[in-house]
C-alpha cells in the first residue's frame, strides 16, 4: 500500500520541558513542529479570517497562518488519480509513551507558497506517573564501593540505569517527490524523558526545506554548509546545561555533569525504528561516490554545521530533494530534527550579501549571531540578491528556543491586515524594507508665495487667503533633514533655507499647479537605517481610506487640493512594509511636461480600482479640478531581483531566538539560496552592578579623588546615571568633576565612571564612615536603581598643610594657639619658619582610652571642653560622655595651662 501512498510529509522535529509548577508531579509540555505540502487536502479545525476586500474562506483553500489543521492519514493515488482513495481520511496521533495518544491539531505559523510547505505548531500538557519509565540494568563501576549490612541493603543500594519514558509521533507518509530511498516510507520523530536527569530537550529549528547548490569540485571545502540551531530551552546565554543524575540512581560519582548539547546524523535506530530498512540515512560512503547521489559528508558535534557533498568524485549531484535527519542530545534527553535539503545548480542562484551588496562568505554566509536586551530593539539585516530582472521572495521561520519566551510570545498568532507583511513574527516585529538613502517618510506643506497671488494669477479664492504665506512649516522639516520633491530642470541649491518663503516656490514641485489653490509640497526624509516606505497610494474617495488603513497604509493629513477650484479632497498615502523600498518620487504635468518623462524605471501612481484591478488608471493629484492634464505621481523603488530587508524586534522575555531564511525566485523554485540563519541571544536587562573601591585612606586638607564606576549592558538606549545617596552619610564638600567616562568592556558590557573630589576639613579627623553612591538605568518597566558603597578613613591629629599655610592659621582651625601646634611638632625648629605645602604635622596628642575614662573626665583632665573632643574626633559626634570604648585612640587637644601630671598620661605622638 504504501507504494501507493502519495505522502506530505516534509520536516518533524518533537521536543519537551518539564512544567516545574504543575499540579500533577511530573508534568511536561511537548512541542511538536511539523512541516507539510501545502496543496494536501487538508481538514480544518478552524480557519483564519480572510483578509480585508477579500473573498470568504473555503475548506479546499490552501492554509495560511493562524488556521488550525488536523493532522490526518494516507492520500492514496497513482500518477492519473483514477486509484484515487478516501483522501486525509486516516488519524495520525500523537504518543506520550505510556498509552496515551493525542489528535494533532497544528497551528500554522509559515508557510511557503513557492516550495509548497506549511509549518506549524502543536502543543500539548503530560503528566507521567514516575520521572522515567523504569529500572535498567545494573552498573558495577570501577572503584565504586558502598556498605551494605543484609542482601535488601545491597538491592537498594546497587547502582542502575534509567529507561526513560519515549514520546512520539509517527504515521505514513514522507513526501514521494524525494529522490532517495525515504520517500513514501513512514515517518517518525521522538524524544526521551527522565525527569531527575534533566528538566527539558533542547529546541532545535530550521527551515523545512534547505537549498544547497553543487559545489565546483569535490574538496571538502567547496561543498555547501548550513546549521541546526539548538538551544537548551531553560540554560541562558551561553552557560552550559547540567545532568542531574546521568540517568542512574545510587551513583553520585556523575550527579550534576555537564550535557552540552551533541549533534550527529541520526539512523533508523536513533529516530525509533526497529528495521534498519524503515529508514536510510544519507552517510557517505561506496554507494555515494558511485552514483549521483549527494550525502552528509560531516555533522560538528558541538555547533550542528552540517555539510552537504554535491560534488563527488563521479561527478555532481542529481538536482532534487533528499531526506535528512539530525539528533541532538544533552545528558538522556534528545530531540530530533527530521527535514528535506534541496540540491540546486550552483549559478545562478541568489546569495546573501552586505548592505553594500557584497556576497557574504564563509560562516557568514549561512550565520549571524545577534545580541540583545528584554525591552530594547534589535536590529539584523536580512539582505540577498539574485540576477537582474529576476524577482526574489523571501521565505522564513521565526522561533523561539526558550521556556520563557515561549510561555509569552505564545506559539501562533492571528494577523490583521496590517501585519500580513510581517507573518510568522512574534508581536510587534516587522521586517522593514531598507536600501541606501531609501525614502524613509513624508510630508507636505503649503505655501502662499507672491506669484500665486499677484494681480491677475490664478484663481480670486487664493487671492483673497493669505493663510499660508512664508511656506510655514518648511523651514522646520529642512532643518531635520526633509527636502521637497523638485520640479524638472532645477536643483536644491536654489532654495535658500533662511528665505525659505521667497526661495522654496522656485524650485519645488506644487502638486496643486494651476488649480487655483495654495501651494502644495511634497517633502521626503532618506535614510539607510530606517524601516522605508514601500508602498503609495493616491485618494480622492473616503470609500478608500478605511480599507488602506486596515492594510496598514499612513495618511497624509493634508489636502493636495488646498483651497483650490476642486472640491475633491485628494490624500496621499504611504506604507512600510515588506516590499521592494521607495527610492525617489518625481512629479510631471500631463501637458506641460509630457515630453520629459521619468526614467523607465520610475512607474506612474495607479488610481485602485477594487472590482477589476487591471483596470486601474493613473492617479490624478488634481483629481476634481477643472484643469484638462493631470497631475502625475512617479516612484522609483529598489529592483525586485534585491531582498533588502531589516528584522526590527523588541523582546519581550529573555531566551534564544532564531531567524532562519532563504530566497527564491519567482517562478523557478530551483533558483533558491542557501539557508541562513540568525540566532538572538536575548538576555534580561540587569540593574547596573557597582564596581567595588579599595579602602580610601586620607588626612585632612588633603584633597581626596577617587572613582565610581558601574557596568551595565551595552546598549544606545542606556545610559546610566551616577548620583550621591539621598541617604546614610553624605560627605560635605564633595563634588562630582568632569563628565561621565563611558567605555565599552564588550559587546555586552558597558563602564560608566563620575570622578569624586572631596576636601575633608578640619572636622573630619578621625572620619570612619561609608558613603554611598546610587546608580539608576531607563529600562521600559521602570529605573533601575544600584547602590554602591566606598569606605573612607581620616586620620586623627594631622592636618595636610595649604599653600600658604601658617601655625596661627592651623591652629585656629582646630580652636588652639599657635604655641601649642608648635609644641605638637617638634620637628619645626622655629615657630616663623615656613610650612612645606604637601608635608604633614600634627595638630594635637592621641590619647588611648582607659577603663572609666569619660569626655567629662577627659575634658577636665586635659582643661579643654567636651565640645572641644568632639570637634577633633568626628567619630564622637553622637557617642554618650560615659560609653568611650576602651582601647580607643582619640585626638586631644590639651590647656597648656595644664598641669604636667595629666598631660604626661597621654600618648604622644
Amino acid at each position: 500500500v504504501f507504494g501507493l501512498a502519495n505522502g506530505s510529509y516534509r520536516f518533524g522535529t518533537l521536543s519537551w520541558r518539564h512544567i516545574r509548577d504543575a499540579p500533577m508531579p511530573n508534568t511536561v509540555e511537548f512541542n511538536l513542529v511539523t512541516a507539510w505540502t501545502r496543496d494536501f487536502k487538508w481538514v480544518y479545525v478552524s480557519q483564519a479570517d480572510a483578509p480585508a476586500g477579500s473573498p470568504a474562506r473555503q475548506p479546499s483553500d490552501k492554509p495560511i497562518v493562524g488556521d488550525i489543521l488536523r493532522i490526518t492519514g494516507l492520500t492514496f493515488a497513482d500518477s492519473t488519480g483514477s486509484m484515487a482513495t478516501s483522501q486525509g481520511s486516516s488519524a495520525i496521533v500523537f504518543n506520550t509513551g505510556d498509552g496515551t495518544k493525542h489528535f494533532v491539531d497544528v497551528e500554522v505559523q509559515a508557510y511557503s507558497e513557492a516550495e509548497n510547505w506549511v509549518m506549524g505548531n502543536f502543543t500539548v500538557r503530560h503528566s507521567y506517573s514516575t520521572p522515567y519509565m523504569a529500572k535498567g540494568q545494573n552498573q558495577y563501576y570501577n572503584n565504586f564501593q558502598y556498605d551494605a549490612s543484609n542482601g535488601a541493603a545491597l538491592d537498594a543500594n546497587q547502582p542502575f540505569l534509567h529507561v526513560p519514558w519515549t514520546a512520539s509521533f509517527d504515521g505514513c507518509c514522507r513526501w514521494g517527490g524525494a529522490l532517495d530511498a525515504n520517500r513514501n516510507k513512514m515517518y517518525r520523530v521522538e524524544t526521551t524523558i527522565d525527569l531527575t536527569d534533566r528538566d527539558n530537550a533542547p529546541a532545535a529549528r530550521i527551515l523545512p526545506i534547505v537549498s544547497v547548490p553543487n559545489a565546483l569540485g569535490s574538496d571538502a571545502g567547496a561543498q555547501p554548509s548550513f546549521y541546526v540551531l539548538a538551544r537548551d530551552q531553560y540554560v541562558p546565554g551561553r552557560m552550559e546545561p547540567v545532568a542531574m543524575s546521568s540517568a542512574d540512581t545510587n551513583y553520585p560519582v556523575n550527579d550534576n555533569t555537564a550535557a552540552p548539547l551533541k549533534f550527529e546524523l541520526a539512523g533508523a535506530a536513533k529516530l525509533g525504528f526497529h528495521s534498519a530498512d524503515s529508514y536510510v540515512n544519507m552517510t557517505c560512503g561506496p554507494v555515494a561516490a558511485a552514483s549521483r547521489l549527494p550525502c552528509v559528508h560531516s555533522v560538528d558535534l558541538n555547533t550542528g554545521k552540517v555539510t552537504i557533498q554535491t560534488n563527488g568524485t563521479s561527478a555532481a549531484a542529481q538536482r532534487g530533494y533528499y531526506q535528512i535527519a539530525i539528533v541532538v542530545t544533552s545528558g538522556s534527553s534528545k530531540t530530533v530534527v527530521d527535514f528535506q535539503f534541496r540540491v540546486v545548480e550552483r549559478d545562478p542562484q541568489p546569495m546573501a550579501t552586505d548592505r553594500a551588496g557584497m556576497e557574504l562568505m564563509g560562516d557568514m554566509a549561512i550565520l549571524d549571531e545577534v545580541h540583545g536586551w528584554v525591552g530594547y530593539n534589535i536590529m539584523a539585516d536580512v539582505m540577498l540578491k539574485g540576477m537582474m530582472n529576476e524577482q526574489l521572495v523571501l521565505n522564513y521561520v521565526f522561533a523561539s528556543l526558550s521556556v520563557e519566551a515561549t510561555s509569552v510570545q505564545g506559539n501562533g498568532v492571528m494577523y490583521s491586515m496590517m501585519q500580513m507583511d510581517h507573518q510568522g513574527l512574534p508581536a510587534g516585529a516587522q521586517l522593514a524594507s531598507v536600501a541606501d538613502m531609501a525614502v524613509v517618510d513624508m510630508k507636505i506643506t503649503f505655501d502662499n508665495p507672491f506669484p500665486a497671488h499677484r494681480p491677475g494669477h490664478d484663481a480670486a479664492l487664493n487671492r483673497a487667503n493669505r493663510d499660508y504665506t512664508g511656506a510655514p512649516g518648511a523651514k522646520d522639516l529642512w532643518d531635520q533633514g526633509y527636502r521637497p520633491v523638485l520640479m524638472v530642470g532645477h536643483m536644491e541649491s536654489e532654495i535658500q533655507p533662511l528665505y525659505m518663503g521667497s526661495t522654496l516656490y522656485k524650485a519645488a514641485f506644487d502638486m496643486n499647479k494651476g488649480s487655483g489653490g495654495a501651494a502644495v509640497y511634497l517633502w521626503l526624509k532618506r535614510a539607510s537605517d530606517e524601516p522605508a516606505i514601500t508602498e503609495v497610494r493616491i485618494s480622492d474617495s473616503e470609500d478608500d481610506e478605511e480599507a488602506w488603513e486596515e492594510e496598514g497604509f499612513h495618511k497624509i493629513d493634508m489636502n493636495v487640493n488646498e483651497q483650490s477650484s476642486s472640491s475633491t479632497e485628494v490624500y496621499i498615502y504611504f506604507k512600510k512594509g515588506s516590499g521592494p523600498p521607495l527610492l525617489d518620487v518625481a512629479m510631471r504635468d500631463d501637458l506641460l511636461e509630457s515630453s520629459q518623462a521619468p526614467p523607465s524605471d520610475y512607474m506612474v501612481v495607479k488610481k485602485i480600482n477594487p472590482v477589476n484591478p487591471a483596470a486601474a488608471v493613473d492617479a490624478d493629484l488634481n483629481s476634481g479640478s477643472e484643469r484638462e492634464r493631470k497631475l502625475k505621481m512617479y516612484l522609483q523603488k529598489q529592483t525586485s531581483a534585491m531582498v533588502s530587508r531589516m528584522l526590527h524586534w523588541v523582546p519581550q522575555m529573555a531566551g534564544h531566538y532564531i531567524f532562519c531564511y532563504a530566497a527564491s525566485v519567482v517562478g523557478n523554485t530551483e533558483a533558491t539560496s542557501t539557508q541562513r540563519c540568525i540566532h538572538m541571544d536575548i538576555r534580561n536587562d540587569p540593574a547596573p552592578m557597582f564596581m567595588p573601591v579599595p579602602n580610601l585612606q586620607t588626612l585632612m586638607g588633603k584633597i581626596l579623588i577617587f572613582n565610581i564606576s558601574y557596568h551595565d549592558i551595552t546598549h544606545p538606549q542606556e545610559n546610566v546615571m551616577i548620583m550621591e545617596s539621598t541617604t546614610g552619610i553624605r560627605l560635605g564638600n564633595a563634588r562630582f568633576v568632569g563628565h561621565p567616562i563611558v567605555e565599552m568592556i564588550d559587546s555586552r558590557v558597558t563602564k560608566t565612571t563620575r570622578t569624586v573630589e572631596w576636601f575633608p576639613d578640619s572636622t573630619y579627623g578621625g572620619f570612619s564612615a561609608s558613603v554611598c553612591y546610587t546608580a539608576s538605568d531607563w529600562e521600559p518597566a521602570g529605573r533601575d536603581v544600584t547602590m554602591g558603597c566606598v569606605n573612607i578613613t581620616v586620620d586623627r591629629c594631622q592636618w595636610y598643610v595649604q599653600t600658604e599655610d601658617t601655625l596661627i592659621q592651623v591652629a585656629a582651625r582646630f580652636g588652639t594657639n599657635w604655641l601649642q601646634v608648635w609644641h605638637f611638632n617638634p620637628l619645626i625648629l622655629h615657630p616663623d619658619s615656613a610650612l612645606q605645602p604637601g608635608s604633614t604635622i600634627n595638630t594635637g596628642h592621641m590619647y588611648s582610652v582607659e577603663p572609666n575614662d569619660a569626655m567629662g573626665v577627659l575634658a577636665e583632665r586635659f582643661g579643654t571642653m567636651i565640645e572641644h573632643i568632639k570637634l577633633n574626633n568626628w567619630d564622637l559626634q553622637s557617642v554618650p560622655d560615659s560609653a568611650l570604648p576602651v582601647g580607643k585612640h582619640i585626638c586631644v587637644v590639651p590647656s597648656s595651662c595644664v598641669t604636667a601630671q595629666h598631660v604626661q598620661r597621654g600618648v604622644a605622638v
